[in-house]
């Protein structure tokens, strides 16, 4: 059994008056919660964060998650 997830955290958005606050610090949460709690391995979590969060980068992360998933796989 394989267990692999993306997490994705945006604050900073280019338009003036929409950035966001928390979304990079649970992101950061989710992937120390996976990895100290429920048996992630940390190179099996990747965190995608502000500038780094493109929709082309989102999109690769997924195919990759979904990559040689199998049955019993658990993906976040």
């Amino acid at each position: 059994m394989s267990k692999r997830a993306l997490c994705v955290g945006i604050n900073d958005y280019p338009h003036g008056g929409n950035d966001l606050n928390g979304c990079v610090n649970d992101a950061k949460s989710w992937a120390d919660l996976l990895t100290n709690h429920f048996g992630f391995a940390s190179g099996d979590v990747k965190l995608v964060t502000d500038a780094q969060a493109t929709k082309a980068a989102i999109i690769a992360g997924l195919q990759t998650l979904l990559t040689g998933a199998k049955a019993g796989d658990v993906l976040v």
